[in-house]
């Protein structure tokens, strides 16, 4: 997952040294009017072994965008093989096909943003109201926006060319240990929750085909976790190379976007039967404005882990076509725009349908055992905890950069390492609380780091007058997110009310 990197700038002056010599530059057709993945200006395609080469250097680090082979549109494969990385459930440390039809950098980015924390922001938006919790995620929305857009403010001052290069520029070595470490953090806790949530999707599908009044164990939610980290989570850790696994966030996304469309479908279905109140009535009588800071604590913490993508950004923007801000700002207000809407769409809906009954997994709320939603269940917990071994893989990468400079580990530490990082995040996610407080806890320590805290310091040190409201907005953002962050911690700990 966000393993942030290139330690020095040697390997892409290696290969443009490399690629200026022998003019091998490869021609690619636009894949949109408006954004293309790929361009010859700027981006170098290679050879298999030479790619395998270099990721041996252990001076390469392993947050760099690599094209192994073009093929041509309109062939029925795909267009390239790209290595990305993940943060939060989203692009993360594997290969990654991008098919004919998954076509801009818009595609790519949206991916990033849209994750997991889908199944926790309805129940953000009950316990805010429904017009301030749709507001508060139009918020993080904005939020986000002018945090990317500073991002690529101070990637274009410092020339850096990854989230890791900013932290090395402005702040040395020192910043860029805590950075990784943050980084770190993250991806294991993201682990947690991703295998909280898919445990709790089985276990719903399961109800919904063994009967509410069922005994099996395979209803039981220790089981379940154990069950998912032995039979897949475990064996795919252990593997070298997660290829196979290269459509999961496009599997997510699908996921998504089909609960989206049966959130909608079933809550004007219920009305139909009667069996819920139509919307005139509920927005009469729900809340609409709860600003009770109690629950203010528990959302906005829910809000900021769903919209987090930081880390990813400057590798989208770097193979954007035609590399430009301008252009770069279409893409993320198009993502961010799409997001919003399904999120929007699933807290509204959510609510509209159960009320103040909304649990903290809109999934677990009573929608009888209907199919769509159980097909629903079963797709996205697939995409779940396909994407823990991602997390662990990118994890494991990260410790092997920072402590074996990212020498190649061999097969008994491979395995050792690998066996840990499962085992920590199996018996964690045994005595954690559901996903709403997995993603609360992130949301309040390090995802307001890698969003607003990290961003503020890059534009503070790399601005100059020209960027000071920006210097300015940033420092005032990252400020109010450390207060609420650490109340909303402190209120998770049951240290305050």
């Amino acid at each position: 997952m966000m393993a942030l990197g290139d330690a020095d700038d040697g390997m892409s002056e290696r290969l443009l040294e490399a690629t200026a010599e022998t003019n091998s530059f490869v021609s690619t057709a636009p894949l949109s009017s408006d954004f293309e993945l790929i361009s010859d200006r700027e981006t170098l395609v290679f050879e298999d072994d030479f790619f395998r080469q270099q990721q041996r250097d252990k001076r390469s680090g392993f947050f760099q965008t690599y094209f192994i082979e073009k093929i041509q549109p309109g062939s029925g494969k795909g267009v390239l093989w790209v290595w990305h990385n993940y943060d939060n459930g989203h692009l993360i440390d594997c290969y990654s096909n991008v098919l004919d039809l998954v076509k801009g950098s818009m595609f790519t980015m949206t991916v990033a943003i849209v994750g997991a924390g889908v199944l926790a922001l309805p129940f953000a938006v009950q316990q805010t109201g429904l017009v301030l919790g749709i507001s508060l995620i139009v918020l993080g929305a904005s939020a986000t926006n002018f945090t990317l857009r500073t991002l690529l403010e101070c990637s274009n001052l410092g020339q850096a060319r990854s989230y890791m290069d900013l932290a090395s520029a402005t702040g040395g070595r020192r910043l860029a240990e805590f950075t990784q470490l943050v980084v770190c953090m993250n991806l294991f806790g993201t682990s947690i929750g991703y295998l909280v949530g898919s445990a709790e999707l089985l276990q719903l599908a399961l109800r919904a085909v063994l009967g509410s009044t069922s005994s099996s164990i395979f209803l039981d939610r220790q089981t379940s976790i154990l069950m998912l980290t032995c039979f897949l989570v475990l064996p795919l850790s252990l593997l070298r190379s997660l290829e196979s696994l290269r459509f999961s966030s496009l599997f997510s996304i699908v996921c998504i976007a089909f609960m989206a469309l049966v959130i909608v479908v079933k809550y004007l279905q219920f009305v139909h039967e009667g069996v819920v109140p139509t919307m005139t009535y509920q927005l009469t009588h729900l809340a609409l404005f709860d600003c009770r800071l109690s629950h203010l604590l528990r959302a906005v913490p829910l809000v900021v882990f769903s919209f987090t993508c930081h880390p990813n950004v400057l590798p989208i923007y770097l193979i954007l076509k035609r590399r430009s801000s301008k252009r770069m700002y279409k893409v993320m207000n198009r993502s961010i725009g799409i997001a919003t809407t399904m999120y929007s769409l699933c807290g509204f809906f959510v609510v509209l349908t159960f009320g103040t009954a909304t649990r903290s997994n809109f999934l677990k709320n009573d929608y009888r055992g209907d199919g769509a939603v159980t097909t629903g269940c079963i797709g996205f917990s697939i995409a779940l905890i396909l994407t823990v071994p991602l997390f662990i893989h990118t994890l494991r990468n990260n410790i092997r950069e920072a402590m074996l400079a990212n020498a190649r580990l061999d097969l008994m530490r491979h395995v050792g390492l690998s066996l840990f990082l499962v085992l920590a995040t199996l018996l964690v996610a045994l005595f954690s609380g559901d996903i709403a407080s997995v993603l609360g806890v992130l949301g309040a320590t390090t995802n307001p780091v890698i969003c607003f805290v990290l961003p503020a310091f890059f534009v503070v040190r790399l601005g100059g007058k020209h960027h000071r409201s920006s210097q300015v907005i940033a420092v005032i953002m990252a400020f109010i997110m450390t207060v609420v962050s650490g109340l909303s911690l402190l209120q998770q700990m049951n240290i305050i009310a």
